[in-house]
């Protein structure tokens, strides 16, 4: 490949590796995981299933973004400014949350794979999150652009040599009397609905998706057409799909059939399947599954302390300017508003996590239950946002993608249902 074209690629390849990287944290290395350690490959279709079940909500923030020049977040404004307040509201949740609670996970990998033990995990977690800043603030989306390309690069060799080195030693050995998990009671169709809700994340994803290709616009100075656009999309959704694969198949041919049970919080469950991985594969692995863990989480991390500030200050902006071309005004308030927001984001999640680590876990809970409650109703959103006139004729989606969206729409709606059900009944279904 020339240079030229080279060059012509790394504008369009970006804001898909990024919202890869955000989808692949918890979702792929744990739940994926235990699907396959549980329940064998049986999970390959329900995993494939799901993934063509909620695409065309995905697919439709690249489009919008491309269609309009703007993101998803002037869409919902459109259809009124409670909408808006609304998801705002919810963002603004996450992004405290989920910033504590993945910088916990990543400091805790660390910590315990890698041996970080002359600092205290709280520590170790606020410098990884003041790196992270750091990173955002210097860079922005470029600097974001450039980590999220190394990562993927690290996650896709980490995970690929951890996965043919399963595969080359072939399934464990089953025991005797092993009886697989019933799928659709109990523990099983906790992690199957838990599935369906968050592989390969939640749906407000698409809103983030929408924004980093606003932002990859403006950075590389260069207006991809609907069919690149589209092209960087599908390339990302794919390494969200090959890699929840890879995990399963990890999970399978490691634990399935052993007789294990891979429960506990994010860390535990790691180093559990780390110690497994290792007496199957052999010592000479350890650091190739620890890196792919570790990278599969920080990825996640940088990516949301990045896209929560962005999509709060994108809703400020269209909430308090009628007229949204960048003018010199605007352009300053959002480099002013996305560098603090980037700073509250890394400061807010340190400290709910420090002062509130008790209550960590359910704080989280909570603030996931809302966000897999509110999931039919952004797709709905979604929809038609992409339908709205604001939508020309060449950009519309086809009528088979918008029969898939009809369809998806009433399969989260009935997964969002059964999981306030389950909540009813004394129930809960974790990330």
């Amino acid at each position: 490949m020339s240079s030229t074209k080279t060059s012509h690629l790394l504008k369009i390849i970006g804001p898909g590796l990024i919202f890869a990287s955000s989808s692949i944290g918890t979702s792929h290395l744990v739940l994926s995981t235990r699907a396959g350690a549980h329940h064998g490959l049986i999970f390959l279709f329900v995993i494939v299933g799901i993934m063509l079940l909620k695409y065309p909500f995905y697919e439709f923030g690249p489009r919008y973004a491309n269609a309009t020049g703007y993101s998803l977040v002037k869409g919902y404004k459109d259809q009124g400014k409670w909408i808006l307040w609304l998801f705002m509201g919810v963002i603004l949740l996450d992004m405290f949350a989920v910033t504590g609670a993945v910088a916990a996970v990543s400091a805790g990998l660390l910590a315990t794979m890698f041996g970080v033990q002359w600092l205290s995990v709280p520590l170790l977690a606020g410098c990884i999150i003041a790196l992270t800043v750091g990173v955002l603030l210097l860079g922005g989306y470029k600097g974001l652009d450039f980590t999220i390309k190394v990562i993927s690069v690290l996650l896709l060799v980490f995970v690929s040599i951890a996965f043919v080195s399963v595969l080359a030693n072939g399934p464990v050995e089953s025991e005797p009397d092993f009886v697989a998990p019933p799928l659709l009671e109990g523990a099983g169709l906790t992690l199957l609905i838990s599935l369906m809700g968050w592989m390969p994340s939640g749906v407000e994803a698409s809103t983030l998706n929408s924004i980093w290709n606003v932002e990859n616009e403006k950075a590389t100075g260069y207006k991809p057409s609907l069919k690149e656009a589209l092209f960087d999309f599908n390339l990302g959704y794919m390494l969200t799909l090959i890699l929840a694969v890879m995990f399963l198949v990890i999970g399978a041919f490691t634990v399935y059939g052993s007789g294990e049970l891979l429960e506990g919080s994010t860390t535990d469950f790691s180093n559990k399947l780390l110690n497994i991985f290792t007496a199957n594969i052999g010592e000479w692995a350890y650091y190739i599954f620890a890196i792919a863990a570790f990278v599969t989480i920080y990825g996640t991390l940088i990516t949301v302390i990045d896209a929560f500030p962005r999509a709060i200050i994108r809703g400020i902006r269209v909430l308090r300017y009628e007229d949204l071309q960048e003018n010199e005004e605007q352009i300053s308030f959002l480099n002013r508003s996305y560098k603090l927001f980037v700073l509250l984001a890394g400061l807010g999640g340190f400290c709910l996590f420090y002062f509130s680590t008790a209550s960590m876990i359910a704080l989280l809970e909570a603030v996931t239950v809302i966000a897999f409650m509110i999931s039919p109703f952004i797709a709905w959103l979604n929809l038609r946002a992409i339908q709205s006139d604001a939508i020309p004729i060449s950009h519309k989606p086809s009528w088979g993608l918008l029969v898939m969206a009809y369809v998806g729409l009433i399969g989260i709606t009935a997964f969002a249902g059964y999981y306030l059900i389950s909540l009813m009944m004394g129930g809960g279904i974790g990330h």
